[in-house]
């Protein structure tokens, strides 16, 4: 009888250690997984912030180029402007005349 119990505790004995072993391959896994997660979450924000980079860098030309075809724009009426009002001042000098 104290044999079979010798051999049932060296089976669970066995067991909990093929167990431990198991529990322990696991945990490195997990850690693993978890430095993978850590890392692509490195990645992902890295990314993120350069396509921010990227669009807020795109926006900032873009308002510039608008600003600067504005004012050429700009720039191009007053001188059409311009040149109608030496036109009228003409004409009226000639009217005078």
């Amino acid at each position: 009888m104290v044999d079979q119990i010798q051999n049932r505790i060296s089976e669970i004995s066995e067991k909990v250690s093929v167990l431990v072993q198991a529990l322990s391959a696991l945990k490195i896994e997990n850690e693993n997984l978890a430095k993978q997660l850590r890392t692509k979450e490195d990645e992902l924000t890295n990314l993120s912030n350069k396509h921010r980079q990227d669009i807020e860098s795109s926006i900032i030309a873009t308002k510039k180029h608008v600003t600067e075809s504005s004012s050429k724009n700009l720039e191009e009426k007053n001188k059409e402007i311009d040149a109608l009002v030496k036109e009228i001042e003409i004409c009226i000098e000639e009217l005078k005349n």
